[in-house]
């Protein structure tokens, strides 16, 4: 069986069972909520792809349609969501009409003290609208898009169960897929990354617990040789006043050697802010040691949001090679009025392959000014300015400045 009918099956495989336990889920007592969204835009970019020599402007219009679906029962829950965009613009090299689908199921079940869960997802997105810093599904790390221009379809699902989760002692096992081929122009090589593991946890006494974790993950990419990685991980936790402590060491087993790390963190949740951090080392692959750590702040002013992230790690990139990260964020959201609000975010990062020493250097700055309408519907104005400088290329920037009216509508029969 080849990989694209394997992800495929397993995907077709774990619909057609969410689409079968859907009505019996529907005759136990619960709560069926069903949401609506629409949004309409009108957007001009210059340089989309964030190319050298430069792209001509594109001037675009978009309207999304997204759907949800939630039926929640006392012993489960059931998900489903549509979304999808229709899409015109003046430019020959980029897709028109409905781009961008992105179906999700999911079946939840619950225990008395467990919980399993499934999920699959089929996705379509266009390139040229992933040149900026997107949070990894499979990692959860704030990541770099991919290059070139192009259509990249994404095809996986997950299972994950929990289990004596109010006991002194319990744990989970997990395993997923993601199955991601590209179309158009792009260079980028179709691959597979397939993931399982687990986890214990102790209860060390009442605030104190040790946790223990294995991950082993394989990197499949079209014309070369897989890559796999074996991951064992030690946490001990500490409740502490207002937040709680931890220390975490761990060690990867790679294609290119080992990788390892030890790393302490605390958190402090107050009533009008949190404060997290972490302080560590990584021993990479070729024998360096990089420091590493993550800072996390949020304060809330009168009339709005002030955050703070910064985080250095070493970790593997999105082709499975080494990467030595930094990323820095600022944001802050003001409210003018009862109906009108401003944010400003500033984004930024640092990317180095430790065996090539090439470099890759993002930056964005972005104002957006929203404002309440009639009925519901909400008016979104903004624009946004981004840098890209990586070694061998160049400085490559793009302007975008749009306009959006959104809508979203909640309904339980």
């Amino acid at each position: 069986m080849t990989r694209r009918a394997l992800t495929a099956g397993f995907a077709s495989g774990l619909g057609l069972f969410v689409l079968v336990a859907l009505p019996l889920s529907a005759q136990e007592e619960g709560g069926l909520r069903l949401t609506f969204g629409i949004s309409t835009r009108l957007e001009r970019e210059s340089n989309p792809g964030l190319t050298v020599p430069s792209e001509p402007t594109r001037e675009r219009a978009l309207a999304r349609l997204r759907f949800g679906l939630v039926d929640t029962t006392r012993s489960g829950e059931v998900s489903l969501s549509a979304a999808g965009s229709l899409a015109a613009d003046n430019d020959d090299d980029s897709e028109d009409g409905f781009i961008d689908p992105d179906l999700r199921l999911g079946l939840k079940r619950f225990g008395a003290t467990s919980s399993l869960e499934l999920s699959a997802f089929l996705r379509e997105r266009d390139l040229d609208t992933l040149r900026t810093l997107i949070l990894d599904p499979d990692t959860g790390n704030l990541v770099e898009d991919v290059l070139g221009d192009g259509t990249q379809s994404q095809t996986g699902g997950a299972l994950a169960f929990d289990f004596g989760e109010d006991g002194p002692w319990g744990g989970s096992v997990f395993a997923g897929l993601t199955d991601t081929s590209y179309s158009g122009t792009t260079s980028e090589a179709d691959n597979l990354r397939t993931y399982a593991g687990g986890t214990l946890r102790f209860n060390l006494n009442p605030v104190t617990e040790v946790i223990a974790g294995l991950r082993w993950s394989q990197y499949d990419e079209e014309g070369d040789d897989p890559r796999d990685t074996l991951r064992p991980e030690l946490t001990l936790r500490r409740n502490q006043p207002a937040g709680f402590a931890s220390a975490n060491v761990f060690a990867e087993d790679t294609e290119d050697g080992t990788r390892a790390g030890l790393d302490f963190g605390r958190t402090w949740e107050l009533p009008d802010s949190s404060f997290a951090f972490r302080l560590g080392a990584t021993r990479g692959v070729t024998g360096s040691i990089s420091p590493t750590g993550s800072l996390q702040w949020r304060k809330d002013l009168p009339r709005g949001t002030l955050s703070l992230g910064l985080r250095q790690s070493l970790t593997s990139g999105d082709e499975d090679e080494e990467t030595l990260e930094t990323v820095a964020s600022l944001g802050l959201s003001h409210s003018i009025s009862p109906l009108a609000s401003v944010t400003f975010g500033l984004d930024a990062s640092d990317r180095q392959d430790t065996e090539t020493d090439d470099t890759t250097r993002n930056a964005s700055l972005s104002a957006i000014y929203s404002h309440s309408l009639p009925y519901d519907w909400v008016l979104d104005a903004g624009l946004t300015h981004r840098i890209r400088n990586e070694d061998g290329i160049g400085e490559a920037t793009s302007d975008t400045v749009f306009l959006e009216v959104r809508r979203a509508i909640e309904w339980r029969p």
